[in-house]
C-alpha cells in the first residue's frame, strides 16, 4: 500500500476536489454577521467626505502663531454644523471632533495645548495638518473597501452602513446532513448499560459546523446496518453529508462500504495524522453537480480534530472564501510528546504568560482532556518530544 499523505498533502487533495460554491442571496445587515460576502462593499463617496477635526480644540492657521501672541476665538463649529464660518487671519475658532474644518485653516490644536481663554494662548506650536482627518484619506469614491470572500464582522458591517449599503450579497450557508453510527451509541437522555456510550459526537460536530457557517438540516444516529445506512445516504439531499464513525476497515464499519456502493469518487482515504488517520473524503453526483461526503472517525477527539482540519476549509471553499485556517505561532510552556510516524494534532491550553501546554490524554476516546482547551497545536512527526520554549504552530477552535 502507498504511504498515507501527511496533512498538507491531504488538505491539498480536499481543496482540489470538484466542489462548487453555494448560491448567493441578499440579506439585511442585521443578519450578516459571520456570513461570507459574495459581492463587494464600495465607497459611494470619499471617506471621510470632508476635512474633519480629529479632536476637540481650536482650528487655526499655523502661520498666525509665528508671533506667539494669543488669538481671539470667533465662534464654534459643532459636528454636523453645515455652516462654514469665515475665520479672519489672526484668529481661531473652537471646533468639535468630527466637525468640518474650514478650507482656509490648516491645523486643529487640542484644548490641552491651550489655556482655553479668550483670546486663546497656545502652549505648543502645531504643524500644518495637525489633527485634521483629510477628505478621502481613508478611501476615495469608488474604492473597494471589502472584497468578495470576506467573512463579515462588526467592522465590515459598519463599513457597509457607512457607504449606504443596508443589504449585502452573501453566499448561502451550505446545508449539511450529519449521520453518526455505532450500535454501542445511545441517545443522550438514555441511561447507558456498561457497554454503551452516550451520543456526544452529534451535538459536538453540529456545534462545530454551525460555527463554520454551515446549516445542519438533518442529523441521525444510525445502527451498524449496511442496507439502512446506504438508503439514508442515497436519500440525503443536502449540499454536504458528514458521517461520523464507521469508516475504518472493520467488519461492522457500515459507512465505508455504503459509500463505495454508491459509486462515489474517493478524493482522500486516510492521512498520516494522529488522531484522525481514517479520515475520508468522497464525491457523489453528476459532473458539475458534485457533492462532498466528509467521513470523520468515530472517536470523539478524532471527530473534533478532523472536523476542524478538514470540514472547516471545505465549508470556507463552499462559501467562496479561501480555505485558509487561522494558524498562528506560539511557544510551548512544557514539553510535548510526538508520534514517531504521524503528525500529531493535540488540544492545547494557554497559561497566564501566553505559553501553550498539551494536556495529558488517554487516547482519541478521551474527550474530557479537551475541556477548557483553546485550540489545536500541530506537532510534526518525530521520535523526540518537542521541548518547552520551542515555537510551534497552533490554531484556535472555530
Amino acid at each position: 500500500m502507498a504511504p498515507l499523505p501527511d496533512y498538507p498533502e491531504a488538505l491539498a487533495a480536499l481543496c482540489n476536489g470538484p466542489w462548487h460554491p453555494t448560491s448567493t442571496e441578499r440579506i439585511c445587515l442585521d443578519q450578516a454577521s459571520d456570513r461570507i460576502l459574495a459581492g463587494t462593499i464600495t465607497a459611494d463617496r470619499d471617506l471621510p467626505p470632508f476635512d474633519r477635526a480629529a479632536m476637540d480644540g481650536y482650528a487655526l492657521r499655523t502661520a498666525d502663531l509665528d508671533a506667539g501672541t494669543p488669538l481671539p476665538s470667533v465662534g464654534f463649529i459643532a459636528a454636523g454644523d453645515p455652516s462654514m464660518p469665515d475665520v479672519p487671519e489672526g484668529s481661531c475658532i473652537g471646533i468639535a471632533t468630527g466637525a468640518p474644518v474650514p478650507a482656509s485653516l490648516d491645523a486643529v490644536v487640542p484644548h490641552e495645548w491651550t489655556d482655553r481663554g479668550d483670546p486663546v494662548t497656545f502652549h505648543e506650536h502645531p504643524v500644518p495638518g495637525q489633527s485634521i482627518h483629510r477628505r478621502g484619506s481613508d478611501a476615495a469614491e469608488g474604492a473597494e473597501l471589502v472584497h468578495e470572500g470576506t467573512r463579515l464582522g462588526a467592522a465590515e458591517i459598519g463599513l457597509a452602513a457607512a457607504v449606504g449599503q443596508s443589504t449585502v450579497v452573501v453566499r448561502t450557508q451550505p446545508t449539511v446532513t450529519i449521520l453518526s453510527s455505532g450500535d454501542e451509541i445511545i441517545p443522550i437522555e438514555v441511561l447507558p448499560e456498561p457497554h454503551q456510550v452516550r451520543n456526544s459526537n452529534l451535538p459536538m460536530v453540529t456545534d462545530l459546523l454551525a460555527r463554520m457557517g454551515a446549516r445542519v438540516v438533518e442529523s441521525a444516529l444510525l445502527p451498524d446496518d449496511p442496507d439502512h445506512t446506504r438508503d439514508v445516504l442515497q436519500n440525503a439531499t443536502s449540499d454536504v453529508i458528514v458521517t461520523i464513525g464507521g469508516i475504518s476497515a472493520g467488519a461492522r464499519d457500515a459507512f465505508r462500504d455504503a459509500i463505495d456502493a454508491m459509486d462515489a469518487s474517493i478524493v482522500l482515504r486516510g492521512a498520516a495524522i494522529q488522531p484522525g488517520r481514517p479520515i475520508q473524503v468522497a464525491s457523489i453526483g453528476a459532473v458539475g453537480e458534485e457533492r462532498p461526503i466528509l467521513s470523520l472517525p468515530g472517536n470523539p477527539v478524532s471527530a473534533l480534530c478532523t472536523a476542524c482540519l478538514f470540514a472547516w476549509p471545505l465549508f470556507l471553499m463552499l462559501q467562496g472564501a479561501p480555505p485558509q485556517l487561522p494558524w498562528t505561532r506560539g511557544v510551548l510552556g512544557s514539553d510535548a510528546a510526538r508520534n514517531a510516524r504521524r503528525r500529531r494534532f493535540r488540544p492545547v491550553t494557554r497559561d497566564s504568560e501566553g505559553h501553550l501546554h498539551v494536556p495529558t490524554w488517554q487516547g482519541s476516546g478521551d474527550l474530557a482532556h479537551a475541556a477548557g482547551t483553546i485550540g489545536l497545536v500541530d506537532l510534526a512527526a518525530g521520535a523526540d518530544a518537542i521541548t518547552a520554549g520551542t515555537e510551534v504552530t497552533w490554531m484556535p477552535w472555530p
